[in-house]
């Protein structure tokens, strides 16, 4: 189950409850596990002896410093001897302990839980957001980390003539950076076939991610924020493979 394969969360110091609450969730794959955090928010240890925390870049939800800080975890990973990463924030999880096998079936396609831009600005890629979890593989982090000096541009201001543009054209979101890294990268990119992202905080968003995961079999799921959505939604999940065992 799960051959070659790691899985990484990204968290900061303020996410360690969160973490700690959901290490279930990422230890079910019995697979490798490392947490990423930021050197001015660090956690440099859990609760479960067998996982591994590294330090590297700095906090932030959104801003230059955060797009950096992405860059550095790719780089993490390649630090590990394994081919295939799911690589989460400290809200995202498969839910499933054996990782779909079409993921493995897809090893040089970038996945993620692609969902719709809202941002009105022209752009030259695809109008969506990458949200995580992530799943890659050791080629596709070589792809797009080749391509962090020369992102495709995306936002734009109208006009077709480069000259015309600000230079560097900053975007300072991780989801749209992920875009970016994916389009430059030389692999295709796909929605997730059994992922969901949306809030669950709202009695709405979080009765959808039930009925997502519970009737419709979706497991790549985000965003997640409390131990009782997480153990209703692994709940939902062993009663979708009951239904189709």
């Amino acid at each position: 189950m799960n051959p070659d394969t790691l899985v990484a969360v990204s968290a900061y110091a303020g996410d360690l409850h969160q973490v700690e609450a959901n290490l279930a969730a990422y230890l079910h794959h019995q697979c490798p596990v490392v947490i990423f955090s930021p050197q001015d928010a660090p956690i440099k240890k859990v609760s479960h002896p067998g996982v591994i925390c590294m330090i590297d870049g700095l906090k932030g939800w959104i801003g230059p410093q955060t797009l950096e800080r992405h860059r550095r975890f790719l780089k993490l990973l390649l630090k590990f001897p394994y081919q295939h990463f799911l690589f989460n924030d400290s809200d995202s999880f498969c839910l499933s302990p054996e990782i779909p096998k079409y993921l493995y079936d897809h090893p040089d396609v970038i996945w993620s839980n692609e969902v719709p831009d809202t941002n009105p600005a022209p752009s030259f890629l695809p109008k969506i957001a990458c949200q995580p979890p992530y799943w890659l593989s050791r080629n596709t982090i070589i792809g797009m980390l080749k391509t962090v000096d020369k992102l495709p541009i995306s936002y734009h201001i109208g006009s077709k003539n480069p000259e015309d543009w600000p230079l560097p054209f900053p975007t300072e979101c991780i989801d749209h950076y992920q875009l970016q890294l994916a389009c430059g990268s030389g692999f295709p990119h796909e929605n997730f076939l059994t992922g969901a992202s949306f809030e669950t905080a709202s009695a709405h968003g979080f009765a959808t991610m039930r009925d997502l995961v519970a009737n419709h079999g979706r497991t790549m799921v985000h965003s997640v924020k409390t131990p009782q959505v997480l153990g209703a939604l692994l709940e939902d999940h062993r009663t979708w493979k009951k239904r189709h065992p």
